[in-house]
């Protein structure tokens, strides 16, 4: 009896220091939080100097209303502008329809073939040719820093689009005319103004494209009898849709180089999953007033006002970050995941020195060292960016009225997520 009172009371510690040592470890997900901010464009020009005008060209340019979008920060003067911008809407390209095939079969339990057959699938592009003409004033911000590296969707749509030309110019069966006139095109002339005395600053590409593709089908026929009567007429829909489209990709361009547009910068903040925790509801009550309060950002509206507010919020997690060792194994997750809410939070209350302040005395740290590294760069172009526009925060003071629709949306990479995959 002794002996089974002297287990249980062991098994009762051992499950509870068991209990203890599962709450000192958290677990987190990524929450998407949402601030609105002032995208800082390209080039600063003296605000009594920013005045602009839209023209469009081309053939297919005819029910574009140049009047329908706007420059931010920017007034129209149609008279006399010093940046006209001019977007050519030229021509249109059907692409000739390509046929794929795969063979398939089914296997029995034996794993003997007891059907094979072939699945045919037929796809096409389409292109609509756009170009933006930029004449008038430039005054770039340049920044020494490495190049940014491509990303890996980037590298495979370039790996891709150059194996699909290489397929095309080795086959031997067909000549560099033949790929050329398997499209069908209607290509006018693309210009800008003629004689126009305002410098030509550069020119942009505003293509846009369509692509269509068929379900798999067991005979060839019946996938392009698919593509012929449901597939093609896409295309042909998006020839009178693409003029518009192209003019807005132009405005757009336009925007992220001289414009102070709005914009919503969407972050990530680490919110803890560990319900049994010490920290958890103290942890997410942070993370819900960072979001509540960021709610409250307008590009447009100054933000001095709000900055206090966020104190006690950076004290907390500053507190975490300094209170984890940096050779504690188990809890590693809760200071990276503290240090990235911290560094998202200072970063977009544009407080740039706290944020290489912080990031450089953590660069030699094995937890923190790479998102370290990337914040404290980020922060040190943002912060010579707005003393290139001579501002101090991404928001301007006006009573500039907007539309849903032309705010912006700004993906931010999650980093620790990247780190931990």
């Amino acid at each position: 009896m002794k002996k089974l009172k002297l287990y249980l009371c062991l098994l009762g510690c051992l499950l509870l220091m068991s209990d203890t040592i599962v709450a000192q470890k958290a677990k987190f997900k990524s929450k998407r939080v949402t601030v609105q901010k002032t995208r800082l464009p390209l080039n600063y020009i003296e605000p009594e100097d920013r005045t602009y005008a839209f023209y469009k060209k081309g053939a297919y340019s005819t029910n574009v209303d140049v009047q329908q979008n706007r420059i931010f920060g920017w007034k129209r003067d149609a008279s006399n502008p010093n940046l006209k911008g001019v977007v050519s809407i030229y021509g249109f390209s059907y692409g000739s329809p390509q046929r794929d095939s795969q063979k398939k079969t089914k296997k029995n339990k034996e794993g003997k073939v007891t059907e094979s057959w072939t699945e045919y699938t037929y796809s096409a592009t389409a292109t609509g040719k756009g170009t933006l003409y930029i004449y008038g004033i430039s005054n770039p911000f340049v920044y020494e820093n490495k190049k940014k590296k491509k990303s890996k969707s980037e590298q495979k749509r370039e790996e891709s689009a150059k194996a699909k030309k290489k397929d095309l110019e080795d086959n031997p069966f067909l000549s560099s005319e033949d790929i050329t006139e398997a499209e069908e095109s209607d290509i006018g002339e693309d210009a800008g103004l003629d004689g126009e005395e305002l410098s030509l600053v550069e020119t942009v590409s505003v293509d846009v494209s369509k692509s269509v593709k068929t379900g798999k089908h067991r005979s060839a026929s019946a996938a392009l009898k698919e593509y012929r009567d449901k597939q093609l007429p896409k295309l042909q829909s998006f020839r009178d849709a693409y003029p518009n489209r192209a003019y807005r990709n132009a405005v757009s361009v336009l925007n992220k180089k001289y414009g102070y547009s709005p914009v919503n910068s969407r972050i990530w903040m680490k919110t803890m999953k560990s319900s049994k925790h010490d920290q958890y509801k103290k942890w997410n009550d942070a993370c819900q007033a960072t979001e509540t309060l960021f709610k409250a950002f307008k590009y447009n509206k100054s933000i001095d006002d709000n900055q206090a507010k966020f104190d006690a919020i950076i004290k907390y997690f500053s507190g975490i970050v300094d209170d984890i060792p940096d050779n504690d194994r188990k809890q590693k997750k809760m200071k990276r995941a503290a240090f990235q809410n911290l560094t998202n939070i200072l970063f977009y209350l544009d407080r740039h020195d706290a944020v290489i302040t912080l990031c450089e005395k953590n660069l030699s740290s094995k937890i923190l060292d790479k998102t370290a590294k990337n914040m404290v760069d980020k922060s040190a172009r943002q912060k010579s960016l707005l003393m290139f526009h001579k501002m101090e925060t991404c928001h301007t003071d006006s009573n500039v009225e907007i539309k849903a629709d032309e705010i912006d949306v700004e993906e931010v990479a999650d980093d620790y997520s990247e780190e931990n995959k």
